[in-house]
């Protein structure tokens, strides 16, 4: 993979990895760590995919050349990303190596093979970000990952979650934590603004 990081083309678990923290190690690595990117992350590729301002190649199954995919085909397919381990020339699921699957959505779930895309335009439509932007997109995808795993209450109090997050996110400012925070709680939907979903109250009759 150190190689492969100065490609002209990339894999699609390659350029996730690249729109979810703009580095270069981060795409060298992405064998090497436990990786998932967030769905966010895999809505901006899919956007970029189905508008044309980026160009996908790749074959359907029973193809032997690879080849321009057009626009309309990624309306009807969507990117899946698993977990896999790579055992002589077979993959098992596992907690290993990420990989990324483009198939279509609904039955038959036909797959496009060997996808790939320009490195180069990638890292146009999504550049190096700056150090504080970085921190923002890590942290971002975290409390996310938070949120998802319980969503009904926040752990500790916001004050709380932005000081363990500054020392997680060196470069996170507390304007920042507030953007990715109302961001995390707007693409999950937890309840963590007022410290959990609010209670029921009982009313009881008059006797």
């Amino acid at each position: 993979m150190p190689d492969r990081v100065n490609d002209a083309n990339w894999s699609l678990a390659m350029t996730l990895a690249w729109i979810t923290d703009r580095s270069e190690p981060a795409v060298i690595n992405i064998k090497n760590r436990q990786w998932r990117p967030t769905q966010a992350v895999i809505d901006d590729l899919l956007s970029a995919l189905r508008s044309g301002s980026l160009v996908g190649h790749g074959m359907f199954e029973g193809e032997r050349i690879p080849h321009p995919i057009e626009t309309a085909v990624w309306s009807t397919f969507e990117v899946i990303v698993r977990s896999v381990m790579l055992a002589g020339n077979v993959f098992f699921p596992s907690l290993g190596t990420s990989i990324a699957i483009a198939q279509r959505m609904g039955s038959p779930h036909t797959q496009l093979l060997d996808v790939t895309v320009p490195a180069a335009k990638v890292k146009k439509l999504w550049p190096v970000a700056t150090p504080t932007a970085a921190a923002e997109t890590r942290c971002q995808a975290y409390l996310i990952a938070e949120m998802q795993r319980t969503p009904n209450r926040a752990p500790k109090p916001k004050a709380a979650i932005l000081a363990d997050c500054r020392l997680r996110f060196p470069g996170l400012s507390e304007r920042g934590f507030d953007r990715v925070w109302t961001h995390a709680i707007a693409t999950t939907g937890a309840h963590w603004s007022r410290g959990g979903r609010p209670r029921r109250h009982r009313t009881s009759s008059a006797t």
